[in-house]
């Protein structure tokens, strides 16, 4: 019984030891490139803001298409005078006619009825000797009989006033302004397409960046503990000799001063390590001390040619060349919206419309409506030549973005030129320094042998372990240095978008 309660104790602790190693264990876990691209694409934040921007740009394109479409509004107004309306200054005097002046048939006076004699002398003041109607100053006949509107009495008091209205109004003819606008729009969110391809493609060359500056790092952290231990072991080789008096105190304090040198540039090359994988960390969003990356066959030379060494390269595959052609095009438009300015806007307008005091029914305290519709038009006339010189502005605009995009096409080619010379020369520096390092390993071990047997000095074996050291450190940073230009490459050629989804 006891041996069974303590096999479970034994499987408890066991157990337990498991699930406290297992996040080490899965945080020892090595990266290859690929994974940490795909982090990098997944968590790097000025992705996120280059999409959100793409977004914006699709809404501000839906936004453009609605200007063909009517728009319609409605507005509402309160007004509260201090004083009432009154719109006679003066008494009005009104002629009295007799009702046969009236015609029945529209209900206005009719002026030729007085021509009757007796309808005359019973209207109008007639001169006794001349028996013609007396006239004013003006010429128009004096009455007999007038009704007087006081002035006084005819007051608007109301005070309130109230308006409200349903307002349509559609575009005909805008000189092709709501044309050009959209295809502003169209081309911005393009911009904002190639944009956020190109930001991703900068994500993946920073990754790439980070990714093979710690494989340097790690390779010469594991140079600069091959290159401790070996002083390690020449040290204590050499105190044994030094016991047996083969050699003089003075052979091993040389040694030990180049072991203490060696201690240094480990200290060194961990701190440069564990920085390397701090920036590694930010790009992909993840903690330093989680960072094991996998170098692979770094050491072997690629056998094919890149596909960014093949053949003519067309510049328009990249991102910032499509940009531009964008932009240009959006000049164009903008040069376009300027030359409409010179030309009429023509808008259809109605509504519905309501007031109150009511015009339509004697001015009640009530609200009163009515339709309307009609067609606006505006013509520039004269503006002191701005139109004209905006216009100028606009071209000139539009001329310096065709000037730009053949600019970036030209170094762009050059770009690629350039990147194709650094990747050969790269490829035969990583060629001769790993010749070079094969050399430098067995000139260390035959001076070695040399010094065991007594047939050279201990400052011989030192100076070629340094250049074991030397070389290979060299080795590692062109083969960094291979992987980086052909980063650059395929940068400039626009063969990294195929790495980026």
């Amino acid at each position: 019984m006891r041996i069974i309660d303590l096999c479970k104790q034994q499987f408890a602790c066991l157990s337990a030891l498991l699930i406290l190693f297992a996040p080490s264990l899965h945080a020892q876990q090595k990266l290859t490139l690929s994974e940490c691209r795909t982090k990098a694409l997944e968590q790097n934040r000025e992705i996120r803001i280059a999409q959100n921007d793409m977004q914006s740009a699709a809404y501000a394109r839906k936004s453009a298409q609605t200007n063909f479409l009517p728009k319609i509004n409605f507005g509402g107004a309160w007004l509260r005078t201090g004083k009432a309306i009154q719109p006679l200054e003066n008494d009005l005097l009104l002629p009295v006619v007799p009702f046969n002046t009236i015609d029945p048939a529209t209900g206005k006076f009719n002026p030729e009825a007085l021509k009757d004699p007796g309808t005359a002398m019973n209207t109008l003041v007639v001169n006794p000797e001349t028996g013609q109607p007396v006239v004013d100053q003006a010429g128009n006949p004096i009455f007999r009989n007038y009704a007087m509107l006081p002035a006084d009495k005819l007051v608007l008091d109301h005070k309130n006033s109230y308006y409200a209205r349903f307002t349509l109004t559609q575009p005909l003819f805008t000189g092709f302004k709501i044309t050009e606008a959209n295809h502003i729009a169209r081309r911005a969110e393009n911009i904002a397409k190639e944009k956020e391809l190109l930001t991703r493609a900068e994500v993946v060359a920073k990754t790439d960046e980070a990714f093979w500056r710690v494989v340097s790092l790690q390779e010469k952290l594991k140079l600069a503990n091959a290159y401790e231990a070996l002083l390690d072991r020449l040290v204590t080789d050499l105190k044994n000799m030094y016991a047996e008096g083969v050699i003089t105190r003075n052979d091993v304090l040389k040694a030990q001063v180049k072991q203490n040198e060696a201690k240094l540039k480990t200290l060194q090359a961990e701190n440069g390590c564990a920085l390397s994988k701090m920036a590694l960390a930010q790009i992909i969003g993840m903690e330093e001390e989680d960072i094991e990356v996998d170098s692979g066959k770094m050491e072997e030379l690629p056998v094919a040619v890149p596909v960014s060494f093949l053949g003519e390269v067309s510049t328009d595959n990249r991102a910032e060349v499509a940009m531009l052609k964008e932009k240009a095009a959006i000049m164009e438009s903008k040069r376009n919206i300027e030359r409409s300015r010179f030309m009429p806007d023509v808008m259809l307008t109605g509504g519905y419309g309501w007031m109150n005091p009511n015009p339509y029914h004697g001015l009640r305290n009530e609200f009163g409506g009515n339709w309307s519709v009609g067609i606006v038009v505006s013509i520039p006339v004269f503006t002191w030549g701005e139109r004209r010189n905006d216009l100028h502005a606009a071209k000139l605009k539009m001329a310096n973005a065709e000037l730009e995009l053949n600019e970036a096409r030209e170094m762009i080619d050059l770009q690629i030129r350039q990147n194709r010379y650094r990747y050969t020369e790269a490829l035969k520096k990583a060629e001769m320094t790993g010749l070079s390092k094969k050399q430098a390993e067995e000139n260390m071990r035959m001076a070695k042998e040399n010094l065991m047997e007594g047939r050279s000095r201990l400052a011989e074996l030192l100076e070629a372990q340094l250049q074991w050291e030397n070389a290979s450190s060299e080795h590692i940073d062109a083969l960094v240095e291979m992987k980086t230009v052909l980063l650059e490459l395929d940068k400039s050629t626009g063969e990294i978008y195929n790495y980026l989804y």
